[in-house]
């Protein structure tokens, strides 16, 4: 009763978060904040919304106590397949080719957000036979297609988290809270229709 009780105190707070940022939306123009603490996509759809919000509300972010970049990354990158699938959640097949190494596995949640995919129902695999990448294959039906992030953007990130190391000399409280806000920063300003190279291997895939 006790985790039921847990559960649906989680789900409740996922969906008034998310409700809470859908109603920012209406009125917000693009790349534009929205009340206090929410940020607007400079391309928002619902479903960004969506998995923004599941990505502050879920317990594994509660644990690490930040916010990351290659999270945010890795659902863009997600929500960007499923764009050009045209597929709702649960239906891609995903490889992550990002590692089981932080920070760039951090990836993997963010996929696993934004797809439905999941390890429990072999619908998404870590690919470990080779140096970790930011980089993810889709897989619908016939169709596959290679989604990696431009070295421009990847260049970007790791500025930015070097000025943070810098800053506060290591990995402190206080880095992680940076962390979280040039995350929400590095959301907001990277568009994921322009950040990623995008190969189509197989089949056919929407523009």
């Amino acid at each position: 009763m006790r985790t039921r009780r847990v559960v649906a105190g989680i789900l409740a707070g996922v969906f008034a978060l998310a409700a809470g940022m859908l109603t920012a939306l209406a009125p917000a123009t693009a790349g534009a904040h929205s009340g206090p603490g929410v940020i607007v996509d400079t391309d928002m759809a619902a479903d960004d919304a969506r998995a923004l919000a599941l990505l502050l509300a879920s317990p594994y972010f509660h644990v690490h106590r930040h916010l990351g970049t290659y999270s945010i990354v890795g659902a863009k990158m997600g929500l960007r397949a499923r764009e050009r699938f045209n597929v709702a959640l649960d239906e891609l097949h995903v490889e992550s080719r990002a590692g089981l190494k932080p920070p760039l596995s951090c990836v993997n949640d963010g996929l696993q957000v934004a797809t439905g995919a999941s390890l429990g129902r072999g619908t998404i695999t870590v690919v470990t036979n080779g140096p970790p990448v930011c980089e993810a294959v889709f897989s619908y039906g016939e169709g596959r297609l290679r989604l990696r992030l431009k070295p421009e953007f990847a260049k970007q990130i790791a500025a930015d988290m070097a000025e943070l190391v810098k800053r506060h000399g290591g990995t402190t409280p206080e880095y992680f809270q940076d962390v979280r806000s040039v995350s929400l920063r590095h959301w907001l300003n990277f568009d994921r229709k322009t950040m990623f190279e995008e190969t189509v291997e197989s089949g056919q895939v929407t523009p």
